[in-house]
């Protein structure tokens, strides 16, 4: 029997209930409550023919149950002043509900409902599987996206689960089965108690013991899995330069270094890449644009942006352009990046780089549903969802030595570059 409360601060409390579920409440004044149920289910454990297919699952979902349409489901929320939604990630995928407390246990009725038992009609697969298709499709009416597809393909590979080709995945998903959808959801939607995948927070003005008691009804029984491995395959990092012509009008550089994932271990690095991608990255005061757009007029577009990825992650330099200015903008680029690896950044940058990204955080915060859910992905990510509150004050541990000596191992790093160039 486990029930155990590991923290109860900042009006938020963690409890791991009786059956394995993470259960974290977070106590405000809103009277419109966020909740959401993380779960370990993934891009990253999809095996290459079933690349899509937790997307296509988390479409389908909320599309009827065995005790209710799709139409009843929309009808019954709609009614309750609430709304029910599943988004599937590369790391993680999941089910959220906002509603007015009054309406919180009949809500959450409902979306234990999809939970348990999802019908996943065979019209709405196909329906969802044109909609996944044709998004995939506009891909191509992007030049970032199609800049994005060639850099993550040739830095993890078409096998790893960060780098496949949405174009290849087309036929994949075509294949897909109503009987392959409901075996991936037993796979998942269950509890491994070695890996605490399931976090469920709620957020709002309703007190723990009517959460706890809400969710432990309409949970309790949930069953015992155990998690797929990950498909994670071996990086070979190299040094790659992709030039390709498109039917833009434009051209495009990216440049893309291998970055680290979001583990406990490699915090200090990720907090420092953070700050790095506001002092280059960081709107019109990010060096990229000052250097690069301002006062030397060279792009149109620049910024640069990292995730945070369960796996290995990547930090990404990218300019929209015309054409005529490439060499001169690839020149430039690469001064910024020498220029950095020699000498770094100093005291001064160093502060503003951590006043943007904790101002950032704090306005990220704002909105109850974004609180529930960054506690939801900390904890999910395994860092604990403390870890929302510790970010700010890890931020200001960060030391000018430590920021650019792992800016050196980043820059050092064999990088890829994708140059798009119209035909």
């Amino acid at each position: 029997m486990i029930n155990l409360i590991y923290t109860q601060s900042f009006n938020i409390v963690k409890q791991i209930l009786s059956n394995g579920i993470v259960l974290i409440h977070n106590y405000n004044k809103q009277p419109v409550i966020s909740t959401f149920i993380f779960l370990k289910t993934g891009t990253i454990y999809e095996p290459y023919n079933l690349s899509g297919i937790s997307e296509l699952l988390h479409a389908t979902i909320t599309k009827g149950t065995k005790t209710r349409t799709s139409y009843r489901i929309a009808e019954e929320i709609e009614s309750l002043g609430g709304s029910i939604s599943a988004e599937s990630g590369d790391d993680f995928s999941t089910l959220s509900l906002t509603i007015l407390n009054q309406n919180f246990e009949k809500g959450v009725e409902i979306l234990s409902d999809i939970f348990f038992n999802p019908l996943f009609p065979e019209e709405e697969i196909e329906k969802e599987k044109i909609n996944i298709i044709a998004e995939i499709m506009s891909r191509k009416d992007s030049i970032f996206n199609v800049a994005i597809d060639e850099l993550l393909i040739s830095m993890y590979g078409k096998k790893h689960p960060y780098g496949r080709d949405p174009y290849k995945e087309i036929k994949y998903i075509k294949k897909l089965k109503r009987k392959d959808i409901l075996e991936w959801w037993k796979k998942f939607y269950g509890i491994d108690l070695n890996k605490k995948n399931i976090v469920i927070v709620v957020s709002g003005d309703i007190k723990f013991e009517k959460v706890k008691e809400v969710i432990e009804k309409n949970f309790l029984n949930i069953k015992k899995i155990t998690l797929p491995p990950l498909q994670h395959t071996g990086l070979k990092p190299s040094y790659r330069h992709i030039k390709k012509k498109t039917h833009f009008k434009q051209a495009y550089l990216m440049y893309g270094y291998y970055a680290p994932s979001l583990r406990k271990d490699d915090i200090k690095k990720y907090i420092s890449l953070k700050l790095i991608n506001f002092y280059l990255g960081g709107g019109m005061s990010g060096k990229l644009f000052e250097v690069l757009r301002e006062k030397n007029s060279l792009c149109y577009e620049t910024n640069s942006f990292y995730p945070g990825k369960f796996l290995e992650s990547h930090f990404v330099i990218y300019l929209g352009l015309d054409k005529t200015k490439m060499d001169v903008a690839k020149k430039e680029l690469n001064n910024i990046i020498q220029h950095l690896k020699n000498h770094g950044i100093n005291e001064e940058e160093l502060k503003e780089c951590k006043n943007k990204l904790k101002g950032r955080i704090l306005l990220d915060h704002q909105t109850n549903s974004k609180q529930a859910w960054y506690l939801g992905f900390w904890e999910i990510m395994d860092l604990g969802y403390e870890f929302d509150r510790e970010y700010i004050e890890e931020i200001e541990k960060i030391t000018l030595d430590e920021i650019n000596t792992f800016l050196k191992d980043i820059l050092n790093n064999k990088n890829t570059i994708v140059e798009l160039i119209p035909k």
